[in-house]
């Protein structure tokens, strides 16, 4: 049994949050119907990284990760036979996840009353980057706009230099994170009323939410929080062999610093008494604590300072956070292999991504089958699930319908 078994999700998104969505129910046992369109697939087919730099739209390792679990059809919704083909998949589903521009959905005659005249109580999830109203509701953002426009990126970096913007795409992660409990929050109202409803996902205010604390204290204090740096000893600071994040803010933690450095009386330095006293004196405190870290590995750090209650972290790099003893043990990084099907060959490549998001001791997440190649799933779903035969198939293709 799987917490999502019950479920079928239509998901028509492309790019990244929309089919993070969609993984989610389908990593939780749902069945997931990916919509693609013929030929080139999901944009993110395209994005890297890719094994040995080899462009194999089948072996995009960002796809391999957003599409564990899914079905792959092949699908022109421009034209009117691809969109009569989706008419008849829309009453098959509970959820449909979409990431067209406003309108868009309704414009193809499958907005969501449409929806619901196809499929009493189903749930239409749309996931853009400022959601279906306002006044930005049409422009088009990339990862780098969403953090700027949020607000996280004008504190982000360091007070002599330009903003900066996370890495990765954490802003459509946090949107797809956010249509995903939309969606499962809507399904347990229609559990309870039979009625479904329209998910209306930005990616700008899910990524906004981790700013949350700034866009509160400014309003506390009427000064907007800017560009600074964190104060010694607080921060990433180097040691033997990398650096470690470290917290040491407050009285209790400052003096077991100085046990750990078996140096107690340099606690009473009344040089950096208070915490004041180092946050104004963080050049003179980096020549004293700096070469004290400097004798010490990573993991003597973090072993030896997290059980004095110090707040440190190790700060990784991809391979070692791949073989993290942590990580391995709690199963989170799973290594996967990608048959691929493209004219290159079929060479499996094997990478390993991340696993669940969270652990659900009753109904566990589990990658049943890889990501799809495009088109995969046309003949079991178009042909056995919806009852088309070979001759209407290839009339579709041979017309680049599907």
């Amino acid at each position: 049994m799987t917490a999502f078994s019950d479920i079928r999700v239509i998901d028509l998104s492309t790019g990244v949050a929309g089919p993070f969505c969609s993984k989610l129910f389908a990593d939780f046992g749902a069945d997931v119907i990916k919509i693609e369109p013929p030929i080139t697939g999901d944009e993110s087919r395209r994005l890297g990284p890719f094994p040995d730099d080899d462009d194999d739209p089948e072996a995009s390792g960002i796809f391999q990760y957003l599409n564990t679990n899914k079905k792959s059809v092949t699908l022109d919704m421009t034209t009117p036979a691809g969109r009569d083909i989706l008419q008849e998949l829309i009453p098959l589903a509970d959820i449909v996840v979409e990431s067209f521009s406003p309108d868009t959905m309704q414009d193809m005659g499958f907005g969501y009353p449409d929806i619901q005249r196809l499929r009493d109580g189903a749930i239409l999830v749309s996931v853009t980057p400022f959601g279906q109203t306002g006044p930005w509701r049409d422009h088009q953002a990339t990862d780098l706009v969403q953090y700027a426009a949020s607000g996280i990126g004008y504190i982000n970096g360091t007070p002599d230099r330009e903003p900066l913007k996370e890495p990765g795409n954490q802003s459509q992660f946090h949107g797809g994170t956010c249509a995903f409990l939309g969606a499962a929050t809507a399904l347990i109202y229609r559990d309870i009323s039979g009625v479904g409803q329209h998910v209306d996902v930005s990616t700008l205010e899910a990524v906004t939410t981790a700013f949350a604390p700034q866009l509160l204290g400014s309003q506390h204090t009427g000064a907007s929080q800017t560009r600074r740096f964190p104060g010694l000893p607080s921060g990433l600071l180097p040691c033997k062999d990398g650096y470690v994040a470290l917290n040491v803010r407050h009285q209790p933690t400052w003096a077991h610093l100085w046990l750990f450095f078996e140096e107690p009386e340099m606690a009473d330095d009344p040089r950096f008494a208070t915490a004041e006293d180092r946050r104004a004196k963080t050049d003179e405190l980096a020549e004293v604590i700096t070469p004290r870290l400097k004798r010490f590995t990573m993991q003597e750090l973090y072993h030896g300072l997290s059980p004095l209650r110090i707040n440190v972290g190790m700060t990784l790099d991809i391979e070692q956070l791949v073989n993290d003893e942590h990580m391995i043990k709690r199963g989170f990084l799973v290594p996967t292999s990608q048959p691929s099907q493209s004219a290159k060959g079929g060479i499996k490549k094997t990478q390993t991504m991340p696993g669940a998001p969270f652990k659900m001791s009753a109904t566990p997440w589990e990658i049943r089958t890889h990501a799809p190649t495009l088109g995969q799933h046309n003949n079991q779903v178009l042909g056995t699930m919806l009852g088309h035969g070979d001759d209407q198939l290839d009339q579709w293709r041979e017309g680049g319908i599907i």
